[in-house]
């Protein structure tokens, strides 16, 4: 447990050195802010640009979760994947993994300590986003909060710790950066197609379309909790599968 801490105030160190936790707040929060702003703006912009009169209907706080669903199924995933994609594949290439691993660092320790740091990195970010998220809300819409937005909160969470763990999974099999990064990124194109068949509501990116159904139809609850549980199953997946390559790929 102690060498644990250890690596995880090593790798805290790490991603605030390389302001990879300033970078990630920075794109959270704003886009969290932006997401009520865009929505309520939207109308008026449409109008504007127009040859003739459109007739739009005002916009509302569910337009608001819209885009910030839209701004976390891009902005977002793109950030976790990009700031946490190719850091073992570094620490493997520079050297430093090996330097570890033959001082006594045990693997399962090696690997957990990045995801616990991360998870907590992006939780603490989530935490924050989506309070200020809700505020501006208030303040554009007169309501903190609709129906259900808590579990519409709790279903984006679960989808990013998805994209943490697949991202990691790349980096282990890849000594290129790039190379992890590109394809954690095409992994999550290629699930996102799986939206056009009936087993993917089963799958992790179902939960960005759930985060939004649980808000405009509770009956989506009827799922909701499977679609979570497969993303977790997934999840602890990916993780084990990184473990186990981390002790054949030295």
């Amino acid at each position: 447990m102690k060498q644990l801490f250890i690596l995880m105030r090593k790798d805290f160190m790490e991603l605030y050195r390389t302001k990879k936790i300033l970078i990630i707040a920075c794109v959270f929060i704003i886009f969290a802010l932006a997401s009520p702003l865009l929505a309520y703006i939207m109308p008026d912009l449409f109008v504007s640009i127009g040859d003739t009169v459109i007739e739009l209907p005002d916009a509302t706080i569910y337009d608001s979760y819209e885009v910030l669903v839209q701004n976390i199924n891009q902005i977002f995933t793109l950030a976790i994947i990009i700031a946490f994609g190719g850091l073992i594949a570094s620490e493997k290439k520079k050297g430093l993994y090996n330097i570890l691993i033959n001082n006594g660092v045990k693997r399962w320790n090696f690997i957990t300590s990045k995801l616990k740091t991360q998870v907590s990195v992006v939780t603490a970010i989530f935490i924050i986003s989506m309070l200020l998220f809700s505020l501006y809300n208030y303040v554009l819409f007169d309501s903190f909060f609709v129906t259900n937005s808590l579990m519409s909160f709790f279903a984006l969470y679960v989808y990013l710790l998805f994209v943490i763990m697949l991202a990691n999974f790349f980096s282990i099999l890849f000594k290129s950066s790039l190379t992890s990064i590109f394809l954690a990124f095409a992994t999550i194109m290629l699930i996102a197609l799986f939206e056009l068949v009936s087993f993917g509501r089963y799958l992790p990116n179902h939960l960005l379309n759930l985060s939004l159904g649980i808000i405009n139809d509770p009956s989506n609850f009827s799922y909701f909790w499977i679609t979570v549980g497969t993303t977790f199953i997934i999840i602890f997946v990916l993780y084990f599968l990184t473990i186990k390559l981390c002790r054949n790929k030295d």
